[in-house]
């Protein structure tokens, strides 16, 4: 449990605002590139919300694109428009569901072994991404493929410098220096010598351009919450809600007082309408971007403002283009980020005891480890939860005993 100020600015909160970047830039990355989203509105989007969460909050809480959303449209290659018009569904139900006050009635569903099985599942999903990056063959979006030859056989050279990136991670954990920034280091030199990055720095040109209006067409409503919103709102109610309460007063305790269900569905409702009103991608909070943030070093608010910032420049001051930029975060250094913050997160499911609360985290995290799909994981563990209260009601109860 971490004491705080609610702002300081310092080396190791800066490298760890930079923790969560394993999520945030390969999703933001594939929706610019493969859906069609610009550029500028998906950063200021994200910028907006990581500044209006540092200030309300003043701890490191995550911003990142709805996992569900961003999977399915860059799976189906659905359209900018139609992306919006799921920013829209899920800010407008996010802030009915806050105005309502409908996360108190919803809390009972999320029981403390539930909570744990979403947090061991998305901890399963986070090295498994962190596999599935440093198996890719380029080392940066875009870039060549490289491969080194082991007994005749081609193997990715990201393998190689995946191996490098965590054991400099490992060290850097142990002499308590800024992990990301170590890392992140490392991954540029390595991006400007195998990745080809070198070849995108004439492409980068600065310049302002502002985020325009973007609406959705009506066509596109119906498309939007069939395929995006109705698979994710029970992951957003289950890893973005809950399971956040409960990661951020595991790790800040009493400074975490104003991390509630009510207040979280608030700033992600309005970050959604934000980001939705100029041609961003969907976002949302996370329990495991807060472990990223936590255990790569950020404390404070300063982390949130300082991602808001850095996005809004990437946004608004290299001429709609940040593409070049990001060449230089090689893809096996995000891998590397992304498996360890998975087993740092699901280490918070240690605590669970007794058989029924095992078995309840189990299935959840099988089940969203199987079929990657943490909501259904969430599903499962909810039929299990009310399953065991159901024959506990049925128990017969010796005499004496009120229920």
């Amino acid at each position: 449990m971490q004491k705080t100020d609610s702002f300081r600015l310092s080396v190791q909160e800066i490298g760890g605002a930079l923790g969560d970047i394993g999520v945030l830039l390969p999703l933001t990355a594939a929706l610019i590139t493969v859906n069609g989203l610009s550029a500028t509105g998906v950063f200021f989007g994200v910028g907006i919300a990581y500044v209006l969460t540092g200030l309300f909050y003043r701890l490191p809480l995550p911003v990142q694109p709805l996992k569900a959303i961003a999977a399915i449209a860059i799976a189906q290659g659905l359209s900018a428009t139609t992306i919006w018009a799921a920013g829209w569904w899920m800010g407008g139900l996010l802030l009915v569901l806050a105005a309502t006050d409908t996360a108190r009635l919803l809390g009972g569903f999320f029981p403390r072994p539930v909570t744990r099985g979403i947090q061991l599942g998305l901890g399963l999903l986070l090295v498994r991404s962190g596999i599935l990056l440093t198996m890719r063959r380029e080392i940066v979006p875009g870039g060549v493929e490289r491969v080194i030859r082991l007994a005749s056989q081609p193997v990715p050279l990201g393998w190689l410098l995946a191996g490098v990136a965590f054991v400099l991670l490992l060290y850097a954990v142990y002499r308590r220096w800024p992990v990301s920034l170590i890392v992140l280091t490392f991954g540029a030199f390595a991006s400007l010598i195998w990745g080809g990055a070198a070849e995108s720095l004439g492409q980068i040109r600065l310049g302002l351009v502002l985020p325009r209006p973007a609406l959705p067409r009506l066509a596109d409503l119906a498309d939007a919450l069939l395929l995006l919103v109705l698979p994710q709102l029970p992951l957003t109610l289950g890893n973005a809600v809950f399971a956040t309460v409960d990661t951020a007063r595991t790790y800040f305790g009493q400074a975490a007082r104003r991390v509630t269900p009510r207040a979280l569905l608030t700033t992600m409702g309005l970050s959604q309408v934000i980001a939705a009103l100029f041609g961003g991608a969907p976002v949302c909070h996370g329990s495991g971007g807060l472990t990223a943030h936590y255990k790569l070093g950020a404390r404070t608010g300063a982390a949130p403002l300082f991602m808001g910032a850095l996005c809004l420049v990437l946004a608004l001051f290299v001429d709609g283009n940040v593409l070049p930029i990001l060449a230089f975060v090689p893809y096996p250094v995000l891998g590397a980020l992304l498996a360890f913050v998975g087993v740092q997160h699901g280490l918070l499911a240690r605590d669970v005891r007794g058989y029924v609360e095992i078995s309840i985290a189990l299935t959840i995290a099988t089940v969203a480890f199987a079929t990657t799909n943490l909501a259904l994981g969430f599903g499962a563990g909810i039929v299990l939860w009310q399953g065991v209260r159901w024959i506990q009601r049925l128990r017969p109860r010796p005499e004496g005993v009120r229920p």
